[in-house]
């Protein structure tokens, strides 16, 4: 997650952990954080405030 967040190439990051494809790096984060690491990638680069869903907490504006 924190390479992630630290905006890594996903393809970088899938290899350098030792996942022999992009797409079953992908599968892991999602089965274990519940979304998609290039959600999770925009999510933590987006201007706050911002759920990882992209959709703003009711009573916040953008």
């Amino acid at each position: 997650m924190r390479r992630v967040s630290e905006g890594g190439e996903l393809t970088d990051v899938a290899l350098d952990l030792g996942f022999s494809a992009p797409g079953n790096f992908s599968r892991f984060f999602k089965e274990h954080t519940g979304i998609s690491p290039s959600v999770f990638k925009r999510a933590t680069h987006a201007p706050s405030p911002v759920t990882v869903t992209g959709i703003a907490r009711e009573g916040l504006s953008f």
